[in-house]
């Protein structure tokens, strides 16, 4: 069973983004830079990460050749219309096994991407990472790619407990809502790369390892986060819309973000700013 290993948060402008993501009590890695144009910084959380990213360079993004699928032109391209939750990436039993594993349930491969690059340690050293990636696409998701992380350097190289504490208690990645007119269109290949697709009332959902990851009707993802708009849908594509990180304790979160003067919704024990004031992607803290 996949787990998440972290999702990509996409936007034209990576400084505004981060300082929205610090003001939400996130700690963040300095800035990172790819080899093909895309710069981040991140959250770090309990096996698990959040990604913000941007176009940083946007003359080292390579086009995407045949059989290849390029990471920084897929989003350059997603940026050019909007900004949100990009793509997702899943844990990795080692890039040969995630692609044997996909190829046999008969998904769309794209040719391996490996790539390394420096990361600022809290010392101010620098590092050596190495990541192996594998590629899922669907033509019914075409704003909605998955792919696998397979972390090439020492967990200690990577995961630093400086950066995995955060002022809003974060713990993990809890949950991901994507959106879909008719989410029963898409148990093929959810099953493929999940296994089991239960439905629900207003959707369908699947399993992940210590995580949930549903697809929602507009209606029932209305139903989910009242006051929140659900993304604009292309005809029978389902896209990603929203993610629940897990926090210790919620009266802290409101108490920061009030004082940030946040603008958030609060039912129940879940706190969440809608899409339109984040970014695009709603961004939900909530206790277990």
């Amino acid at each position: 069973m996949a787990g998440i290993d972290h999702l990509v948060l996409a936007a034209r402008d990576l400084d505004l983004l981060a300082g929205f993501y610090e003001r939400l009590g996130f700690t963040l890695t300095p800035p990172a830079q790819h080899p093909f144009g895309t710069g981040n910084r991140l959250a770090q959380l309990q096996g698990s990460f959040i990604e913000l990213l941007s176009v940083t360079r946007p003359e080292d993004v390579p086009e995407a050749k045949p059989g290849e699928f390029s990471f920084g032109a897929y989003n350059r391209d997603f940026l050019e219309t909007e900004e949100g939750m990009s793509m997702l990436a899943l844990t990795s039993d080692g890039w040969e096994a995630d692609r044997a594993r996909f190829e046999r349930a008969g998904l769309e491969l794209h040719a391996p991407f490996g790539f390394g690059r420096t990361a600022r340690q809290p010392d101010g050293s620098e590092v050596k990472l190495d990541f192996r990636l594998t590629f899922v696409t669907d033509a019914d998701m075409p704003r909605a790619p998955f792919f696998t992380c397979d972390h090439r350097h020492p967990a200690a190289v990577f995961w630093k407990p400086r950066f995995q504490t955060h002022a809003n208690g974060a713990l993990r990645i809890a949950e991901i809502h994507m959106v879909a007119e008719t989410p029963e269109a898409h148990v093929g290949v959810l099953k493929r790369l999940f296994g089991a697709v239960v439905p629900i009332s207003g959707g369908v959902c699947v399993g992940l390892d210590g995580a949930g990851f549903c697809v929602l009707e507009p209606d029932a993802f209305a139903e989910t986060y009242p006051g929140a708009q659900a993304p604009p849908l292309a005809e029978g594509e389902a896209r990603f819309a929203a993610f629940r990180v897990e926090v210790a304790d919620l009266g802290v979160v409101k108490e920061l973000w009030e004082e940030n003067r946040i603008p958030f919704v609060g039912t129940g024990r879940r706190l969440y700013v809608p899409g339109d004031d984040a970014f695009g992607a709603l961004v939900c803290l909530s206790t277990a």
